[in-house]
């Protein structure tokens, strides 16, 4: 695939990020590559910047400026090249001395895209859609005070599946089967399976589980009228307010996330070094 240009979105929090952009808009001017870049803020607003067209995008920091960058090209199907300024994480699995490989490799055809399901929710009140955003991880519905649990219907592709109370649930895809969602006890999926985690938070009663539905199944969220107000939050950004008697549906995003692949880097390997699998796990204090 021949670039011709590309955008770069950076955390300016990380202390080497000059460094860094500098080093990589030497390395795409070079090869007659134009590059144009963005600064984000770490905040909400990002979702709303607005970049210019291009054959790629990179994103330079860590795994939250990749949630960052897939939201702001959420709509776009950019190819997303992500950069750990770290050494890599579970999404960017890209450390700054391997760049240059991975690019040249993907330019030319060595290796090629990893294709990640993004899922959609939509909330409907009083029958009128209020609200629609995809997540690249994950969707959360908590009660909105911490001294009340909340109160919630679950439905799957039409059939009644539960009434729960608890903290709240969670709606994750394989891809954020290793954040929130393993945290809550959830299972971790192989990022290449296309389905969706369906975790209660906290829930009181024990037979509340973890379960792993179909990609092309609705799920269906309805507030109790008793309960209280909950919160739900896309990708651990601020979203929108749960008001007894709406209802949250959750499907499979028509458009995905499309990652440049690492071929030095699998699946596997993250787990095995992220998590420890090799030996005791590595804890920083």
């Amino acid at each position: 695939m021949k670039i011709q240009n590309v955008v770069i979105l950076a955390n300016p929090s990380r202390s080497e990020i000059g460094s860094a952009l500098a080093e990589m808009e030497d390395f795409f001017g070079s090869r007659g590559i134009s590059t144009c870049r963005v600064m984000l803020t770490s905040t909400v607003s990002d979702n709303s910047i607005r970049v210019p067209l291009a054959d790629m995008a990179v994103s330079l920091g860590g795994d939250g400026t990749v949630l960052s960058c897939a939201s702001i090209l959420r709509k776009t199907g950019t190819p997303l090249f992500a950069v750990n300024l770290g050494t890599f994480g579970y999404l960017a699995k890209i450390s700054l001395s391997e760049y240059k490989f991975v690019f040249d490799s993907f330019e030319r055809g060595r290796s090629g895209l990893d294709v990640r399901m993004r899922l959609k929710a939509t909330v409907f009140r009083d029958g009128d859609p209020v609200y629609e955003d995809s997540a690249l991880n994950e969707f959360t519905a908590t009660a909105a005070s911490r001294a009340r649990q909340a109160r919630f219907s679950l439905g799957v592709n039409g059939t009644r599946a539960a009434r729960l109370r608890g903290d709240g649930i969670l709606f994750a895809t394989p891809s954020g089967s290793t954040g929130y969602n393993l945290s809550a006890g959830g299972p971790i999926l192989d990022e290449s399976i296309s389905s969706i985690i369906i975790n209660p938070i906290c829930p009181f009663t024990m037979g509340a589980r973890p379960l792993v539905v179909s990609d092309s199944s609705r799920i269906e969220l309805q507030v109790d009228e008793a309960g209280p107000e909950m919160i739900l939050t896309c990708d651990g950004h601020e979203g929108v307010p749960l008001r007894a008697g709406d209802k949250a549906v959750f499907e499979k995003s028509p458009v995905p996330t499309r990652f440049v692949a690492n071929p030095e880097r699998n699946f596997i390997e993250v787990l095995r070094d992220k998590l420890g699998w090799a030996g005791s796990p590595v804890y920083k204090v």
